[in-house]
This record gives C-alpha cells, structure tokens and sequence, in this order.
C-alpha cells in the first residue's frame, strides 16, 4: 500500500486538554502528542491512530497492517523527536529551531 507524501502538522494548544499539543503524520498514520501539567513538569502521551474512509466518512483506527508499520514508526519517531524538541524549549524558553519536518 503506497502512502501519501509524509508530512508534519505542528500545533500547540493553550487550551487545556482539548486538542493535542502536537500531531505528526505519516500518510495515513497519525501520531497525537497530549500534554498535561504535573508537579514535576509537563507528561507527554501518545496516541497512534490509522485514518480510513467508510464509505463518505473518514474514521480511525487502532490496529495497523504489517504494511503500515513503517509508517508507524516513522509518525512515531516524530512524535519522540517533538517531545525532546518541547522538553528543550520548556528548560530553556529561548527560541530554538524546531524538529525537522
């Protein structure tokens, strides 16, 4: 199965709990990065879903053929590599440049 261009969306959400913080993408792969404040800092959950269309309505899944499991990865490894890129940018609030996309 051939995937769409992988590309990454960016979004940090102020509102508490409403959106994810960030989502990554890798075709029809979606990696969503919620974050939550505790007292020792910010935690990060991911949560993996498969987009796919029933009929005229898309849904998502939670299981993923053999066949997209590279997509997996690779929407995961930018899920981890924002999570750093977040924990930098919380330790040290200067800009800093963002994980490629």
């Amino acid at each position: 199965m051939k995937h769409q261009t992988h590309h990454l969306i960016m979004k940090i959400s102020n509102e508490k709990n409403t959106a994810p913080a960030f989502t990554a993408r890798a075709g029809i792969i979606r990696a969503s990065i919620w974050e939550s404040q505790h007292e020792n800092g910010p935690r990060h959950k991911i949560v993996v879903n498969r987009l796919f269309r029933q009929g005229d309505v898309w849904q998502q899944g939670r299981t993923f053929y053999a066949s997209e499991l590279a997509a997996v990865v690779e929407a995961v490894s930018k899920a981890q590599q924002w999570i750093q890129f977040r924990r930098r940018q919380l330790e040290n609030p200067q800009p800093a440049a963002q994980p490629a996309k």
